[in-house]
């Protein structure tokens, strides 16, 4: 007994020892990245996203910055009753920069204005009334994307269509949420739970196009192009084109070469015609088989061609075989 205690023990022992590092690593808290941290409302990240708050309406500030990442707008969801002071490191909405100079937001149009100077401002425009918000005062650049172009998709569903360096950009909205979807190069398609089509065709190619079906029934796909960058703005990834099914089939390989010539049927063989047999004259002489191998000899005989010749043949001698039969027999009548 106190040698299964002693062993129950030590079990134990190593249990807890083996448990300790998983248990220390489930309680620590994993590290936060800055987005991270700016999404779920952390102060910590000030270096990147602190900025100048201004409250544009429908609960929503925009904290204006213009340092190294160039002039930028960080839309956040702050509520009605946000005031200066309050904390505004809250959910991301959208963000204006070069490279989005333009966007909706929160039933707001937002543009980023003289954004290539030292001097951009944000002018928020609502209900057709447009108010100004100048940025911090920074560095000249070049503004390397395009403002977003509105399409109308059917139903309920809206969307923005845009190009930068980073690529083409769309985002779906609704008639209740202006950020519902966002497509880019690496997330170009909806997923089918999502109840409509929508899909950045060819994302990291020179012509990318945005399609999409919002509506039932014989709706057609809608497309549409997407802006070109402005000149001398080039992208920051490698051009590929995609692979379509309307693509020219690639040359074959000599792999593929020799398997489609053994699929090929063989040439038909040339057939020299036979020369005509000349009828040989003189008596023939013709051996009929006895027994089981009468019927060769028939069919041999068929093969021949001369089938009349052997029928009168045997008839002639099953004639002479019955007058032979019957004087035989009168012969020995008369003795």
């Amino acid at each position: 007994m106190h040698s299964a205690l002693r062993t129950s023990i030590v079990t134990a022992a190593l249990a807890g020892a083996l448990l300790a590092p998983a248990a220390t690593a489930l309680a620590a808290p994993a590290p936060q990245t800055a987005a991270g941290a700016a999404a779920t409302g952390s102060v910590s990240d000030d270096d990147r996203y602190a900025g100048e708050p201004v409250y544009i309406g429908e609960g929503l500030v925009a904290v204006l910055r213009n340092k190294a990442e160039g002039p930028e707008a960080w839309i956040r969801a702050v509520g009605p009753n946000w005031k200066p002071g309050d904390n505004y490191i809250l959910r991301v909405v959208a963000v204006v920069d070069r490279a989005h100079p333009a966007l909706t937001a929160g039933g707001l149009q937002l543009k980023l204005s003289k954004a290539d100077t030292a001097a951009p401002v944000l002018v928020v425009t609502t209900d057709g009334v447009a108010k100004s918000y100048p940025l911090p005062k920074g560095k000249a650049g070049p503004v390397c994307g395009t403002a977003a172009k509105s399409v109308a998709l059917g139903g309920a569903f809206f969307a923005d269509v845009s190009m930068s360096t980073a690529g083409p950009a769309v985002t779906i909205r609704t008639d209740v949420d202006d950020n519902w979807r966002h497509l880019d190069r690496t997330f170009p398609a909806l997923r089918a739970a999502d109840g409509i089509i929508a899909r950045i065709v060819n994302p990291s190619g020179a012509a990318p196009t945005f399609e999409w079906k919002a509506q039932g029934g014989d709706t057609p796909l809608g497309h549409t192009s997407f802006p070109a960058l402005p000149k001398g703005c080039k992208p920051d990834y490698k051009v590929t084109e995609d692979q379509g099914a309307d693509q020219p089939a690639p040359k074959p390989t000599p792999s593929t070469t020799a398997t489609a010539t053994a699929a090929k049927p063989a040439a038909p063989v040339s057939v020299q015609p036979v020369a005509d047999v000349k009828p040989q004259t003189g008596a023939q002489t013709v051996v009929v088989p006895q027994g089981g191998v009468a019927a060769g000899a028939e069919i041999a005989a068929e093969d021949t061609g001369n089938t009349t010749t052997m029928a009168v043949g045997a008839g002639l001698a099953a004639v002479l075989a019955a007058v032979g039969a019957a004087f035989l027999i009168r012969r020995r009548a008369q003795r």
